[in-house]
């Protein structure tokens, strides 16, 4: 009865123990000012590939952007800080992925066109040439 007792009152210490370790874990791991900055920045660079047509042009990233700023929104919730500050990161680094490739391939999409009015300039040019 005895060593029953002394097994429950030790698990029961160290619950207790591990709750006051954890809580103060969770507190020593604040959201900074500057965790909240790089979140804002992941949000900024979201909208930026969007004006950049990023939905048309990089649907991958910009998707994986998004789900990085929920994920960083739940961390936040439950003020996990590393989990938030890595999320934002990402989510910011999709983002410009999504826009620079929106970017290269709508400039590739104008090239394409342009080149199409070449040639067929060059081919009206030829057949102006021609004698009739």
């Amino acid at each position: 009865m005895l060593a029953k007792k002394l097994v429950f009152w030790g698990v029961a210490f160290s619950a207790v123990l591990l709750i006051f370790s954890w809580e103060g874990f969770a507190q020593a791991q604040d959201i900074s000012p500057a965790m909240q900055q790089e979140f804002s920045d992941a949000k900024v660079a979201l909208e930026a590939a969007q004006k950049a047509q990023a939905e048309k042009y990089a649907p991958e990233p910009i998707k994986q952007a998004r789900d990085l700023l929920v994920t960083a929104d739940n961390a936040r919730a439950f003020k996990d800080a590393v989990k938030f500050a890595q999320a934002s990161r990402l989510a910011r680094a999709y983002a410009e992925l999504a826009k620079a490739t929106a970017e290269l391939k709508s400039e590739e999409e104008k090239l394409a066109a342009t080149q199409e009015e070449l040639h067929k300039a060059k081919g009206e040019i030829e057949r102006l040439k021609k004698p009739r």
